[in-house]
């Protein structure tokens, strides 16, 4: 949804484009990405965006809580044909392999320009159309829906996140539903216990590792649920 303090949609990089092949248990995935995502930093539309809104599109970037998510989706027990959110999406990597077990997912983030290269990757991995969608989502201004699996990567990274993200999970996750969050060690995730609690959410933190690009990360998985009545 269009957030009314901001009408800006998507970043527009026009740099070279490259294909990536990660190889997540034992499944490769095709990653079209940005083959020069720094050049977005500086974009005069990207400053101005900042100036407004402080977003920066970091969407560009693969961050480690994308392979720690991959890593857990990977290796999880999924109904065929399960719904699942992504939120804060990115270049997608969990939400593809989460097309690869059989489930059926609805890519989101805040800026339109990483939903292109979501649609992209999903084409060169030739993933059904019907087995997915994008959208463009402001957590401030939340839909009127709920999904059984919800999967997000690195989006706690700054503190004033923590409590949008705990809202989206309140309204968004089915009541026997489950959400995965995952990122590495950040300052900003100490509160997130708290904060989920008062929104009538519980979660279990697991220790994860997995292999990036650049060696080997560790994080945190939260696993987070509705409280039972």
């Amino acid at each position: 949804m269009i957030s009314e303090t901001n009408p800006r949609l998507s970043t527009a990089y026009e740099g070279p484009i490259s294909t990536s092949t990660f190889t997540i248990g034992q499944r490769a995935i095709q990653l079209v990405r940005p083959a020069d995502p720094d050049r977005l930093l500086d974009d005069p539309e990207v400053l101005a965006w900042n100036r407004e809104d402080d977003y920066m599109p970091y969407w560009a970037y693969m961050w480690p809580g994308a392979y720690l998510l991959a890593e857990a989706v990977e290796r999880e027990s999924w109904p065929e044909g399960t719904k699942a959110l992504e939120i804060g999406c990115g270049l997608g990597l969990a939400g593809l392999v989460a097309l690869g077990r059989g489930l059926r997912v609805r890519f989101t983030d805040y800026d339109e320009a990483p939903l292109q290269f979501v649609n992209q990757s999903a084409e060169a991995n030739g993933f059904e159309p019907a087995a997915y969608s994008t959208a463009r989502l402001d957590w401030r201004e939340l839909p009127d829906e709920c999904y059984p699996v919800i999967l997000g990567a690195d989006v706690l990274y700054e503190s004033r996140l923590v409590p949008m993200v705990a809202d989206l999970l309140a309204k968004l996750l089915e009541p026997e539903g489950v959400a995965l969050i995952a990122g590495p060690y950040r300052v900003a995730t100490e509160g997130l216990r708290d904060c989920l609690e008062e929104r009538g959410l519980i979660e279990e933190v697991e220790p994860v590792r997995a292999v990036c690009e650049l060696g080997p990360v560790r994080g945190t998985i939260h696993r987070i649920r509705k409280q039972r009545s």
